[in-house]
């Protein structure tokens, strides 16, 4: 790999800063405020930036991308949008130890309340966020199977999406359906959304996790992905989506 040049170095540096600027003013903020506080604060219109009612295009920027997210929340509780805040900023890695534990406590504490108000979509992200994060491997294996459940439905569903009006089983996939999902991200249910084609990086997500499981068990871990990769080149929505991908970074089988 060839070594990053100067200029290359400081767009480098700039992307990351510009991923975690404010995110201590952010965090400060939300923590001023108690459970129970949040809890009983429910986002409206006139909370939100109306101008984040808009759909916008994706951003580096942490205060315009929680903006965005928070119009997503409108009727919901701010604690609702707290734990979105804490899953965003664990992903830009701003102080992952501290983030994650407040992350875990709030979990241990809200369960139930978590449970009853958030989509499927924030419920599998809590999922993602505790196989990333936590040191507790037993707890790792049983979330993946809330990730793996319900990735592989999001991509059944496209396929069943991709197949509309015929519910063929077999090709030609309709094309008009192909380019939608190239365009943009389509609502499937409780918050979640048709598979990305051509650019998804779920499947690639969920691989990194079951490679992580290495570390614990081997064998295991060998079993488990020597049957994902299978599922690529048969015919199943796997290697549908596989055809239709464009994006090499986000690519999930072996060549």
């Amino acid at each position: 790999m060839a070594t990053p040049t100067g200029w290359q170095r400081r767009a480098i540096l700039l992307f990351k800063s510009e991923k975690k600027l404010n995110a201590g003013r952010i965090v400060k903020n939300l923590m001023n405020k108690s459970v129970d506080e949040m809890k009983s604060t429910i986002i409206t219109v006139s909370i939100c930036d109306e101008l984040a009612l808009t759909h916008k295009p994706r951003t580096n920027d942490l205060t315009a991308h929680l903006e965005n997210l928070k119009h997503q929340f409108i009727g919901q509780s701010e604690l609702c949008f707290y734990h979105a805040t804490l899953i965003v900023l664990l992903r830009r890695d701003y102080k992952p130890k501290e983030i994650f534990t407040e992350f875990e406590q709030l979990w241990h504490t809200e369960s139930d309340y978590l449970l009853d108000h958030l989509s499927l979509r924030w419920i599998v992200s809590a999922c993602d966020t505790f196989i990333d994060h936590s040191a507790d491997m037993l707890r790792a294996a049983i979330l993946m199977n809330i990730t793996t459940l319900m990735t592989t439905l999001r991509v059944y569903e496209t396929k069943q999406f991709l197949q509309r009006p015929s519910g063929s089983n077999s090709l030609p996939l309709v094309e008009n359906n192909i380019n939608a999902l190239y365009r943009r991200d389509l609502p499937l249910y409780d918050g979640l959304t048709y598979f990305s084609v051509g650019s998804d990086d779920t499947l690639k997500n969920m691989r990194n996790r079951y490679e992580r499981f290495y570390e614990s068990d081997k064998l295991a871990a060998t079993m488990l992905l020597s049957v994902f990769e299978r599922l690529q080149s048969h015919q199943s929505a796997f290697s549908t989506m596989r055809s239709l991908h464009k994006c090499e970074r986000s690519k999930w089988w072996l060549d």
